[in-house]
């Protein structure tokens, strides 16, 4: 299967929500997304597949009805999220966020590169 580099976006909040923008996002919707602090180890992480999330005028948000984060983060969080369209012609898509939160307010901070230069997992699907 062909290599697909991983996107990445900012984060802002909406409500009590963290949100991104998804670029040309069509009809892709998720179906794979972990959300864990990045000092959580591979084998100890949350996944979810096919979440109840769904992207609307090229913007997703995570309510807290389906990922509560604290008011205050004790480090960054690394989200990865994998997108599929309905058209099988359009390629599986990997984000990689990486944010924090302070004062129930979020953050972007930046990604090392092993996070965002690894191969993709889209790649793998």
């Amino acid at each position: 299967m062909k290599y697909y580099p991983s996107e990445t976006a900012s984060i802002y909040m909406n409500g009590d929500s963290v949100c991104f923008f998804i670029p040309n996002a069509q009809d892709y919707q998720p179906v794979f997304i972990s959300i864990n602090l990045r000092s959580t180890p591979p084998k100890e992480g949350t996944f979810t597949d096919e979440p109840n999330l769904t992207i609307i005028d090229g913007k997703l948000c995570i309510p807290p009805s389906f990922y509560h984060l604290p008011d205050t983060s004790t480090g960054p969080f690394i989200v990865q999220l994998v997108i599929e369209s309905k058209d099988k012609e359009n390629h599986p898509r990997h984000f990689v966020l990486g944010f924090e939160m302070l004062n129930r307010r979020a953050y972007d901070v930046p990604l090392t590169k092993r996070e965002y230069d690894e191969p993709s997992i889209a790649s793998k699907i």
